[in-house]
């Protein structure tokens, strides 16, 4: 099936996809059934299902029934849902049915919405075609992955979108869970390294933290994955404007970047390899080392260049004293590699955002 999302860029000779994919802007103008949750109607996707809609809710739902969840983090509220749902705390066991029910249901009729391609639904989806929508009405089969997904959550999430579609008498998709997805990102960038025999540096650069690893591969195959202390994002504002105050925070989101990096460089320092690899799953629409100037916090970083992963290549590499090549991967073409050549697949990433990748593509 023709992907309409996938294009090539005939300069590298390579396949991307634009901000076309995503699926946070999707409008619910109407709600492909009714009964389930009618509230959402006319929000978008990312206004009713992400990491930190669903943390405002546990914690204002908690506060209501005198719940006690200081404990966790913000960020690591959704963790409480999986945990809560085999607890023998039936006030937290009730909250965790509630909410992962809702958010299931909610998931679903995103879905659904997607399936259905509605009038309504099509017209509020300004920059999608026809063409868009049908390639998700034919399209079989949808992988899960990232936070939200993993554990007992995951497990109620899928069995509500099942429940949506059979209530809407609408051919479900095949929902496959991938639970164990801390470091997915990395592990799909990892198939981009040739070399059968070679040690480089991984780092998966989110809206919200930034992951990093040190692989080594082999005879072909990954021997080792050395996880290193995953760091804090920083400004993240969605700012595009080229501006003086936004030029001033992408020259210091590039310079704790490279700090970043180097660090991961130089523990791997003593390496035999003549040339050093990182390759940097990044959430952003990158292409090849073009960061899309209007999508997410890293966009502010082509402020700087009109090829970041050149400047950071030519920065880390003066940095080291030895030559270190830098790649960008878009973070959901990197998830999607783990599951490369599944023929009519979309793998989102559920977490601060919605993200998309499509397995078969020549990246």
């Amino acid at each position: 099936m023709n992907n309409p999302f996938v294009f090539r860029s005939e300069s590298q000779k390579k396949e991307y996809i634009s901000h076309l994919c995503s699926i946070n802007r999707v409008r619910i103008a109407r709600v492909p059934v009714k009964g389930i949750d009618d509230n959402i109607e006319g929000m978008m996707a990312n206004e009713v299902f992400s990491a930190k809609v669903i943390s405002d809710d546990v914690r204002a739902t908690a506060e209501k029934m005198g719940l006690d969840v200081s404990s966790y983090s913000h960020r690591d509220l959704p963790r409480l849902l999986s945990e809560g749902l085999t607890s023998d705390d039936m006030k937290l066991r009730s909250i965790a049915t509630r909410l992962s029910t809702k958010y299931g249901n909610r998931l679903g009729l995103i879905l659904l919405t997607l399936r259905t391609g509605l009038d309504e639904n099509r017209q509020a989806r300004k920059n999608w075609q026809s063409i868009h929508w049908n390639y998700w009405a034919n399209i079989k089969n949808v992988i899960l992955t990232g936070g939200l997904a993993s554990g007992m959550l995951g497990k109620r999430i899928k069995e509500q979108i099942q429940y949506v579609f059979d209530v809407a008498g609408e051919k479900p998709y095949n929902i496959q869970i991938y639970e164990n997805s801390s470091h997915i990102g990395a592990m799909g960038c990892a198939r981009l390294v040739e070399d059968s025999d070679k040690t480089f540096a991984v780092l998966d650069m989110g809206q919200t933290n930034i992951k990093r690893c040190i692989i080594r591969k082999r005879g072909g195959e990954i021997s080792n994955v050395t996880t290193l202390e995953t760091v804090p994002s920083i400004n993240m504002d969605l700012d595009y404007a080229d501006t003086e105050e936004n030029y001033s925070r992408a020259l210091a989101l590039h310079k704790y970047i490279l700090n970043v990096v180097c660090d991961v460089c130089r523990r791997i320092e003593a390496s035999d390899d003549s040339e050093e690899e990182v390759i940097i799953s990044i959430a952003n629409y990158v292409v090849g080392g073009i960061l899309n100037p209007h999508r997410g916090g890293y966009a502010k970083l082509s402020l700087l260049s009109a090829d970041y992963a050149r400047m950071l290549t030519d920065e880390v590499s003066s940095r080291m004293h030895r030559t270190v090549k830098v790649r960008l991967v878009h973070d959901g073409t990197a998830i999607a590699l783990n599951f490369r050549d599944t023929e009519d697949t979309v793998c989102i990433s559920l977490g601060t955002a919605f993200g998309v990748g499509f397995p078969v593509m020549d990246v």
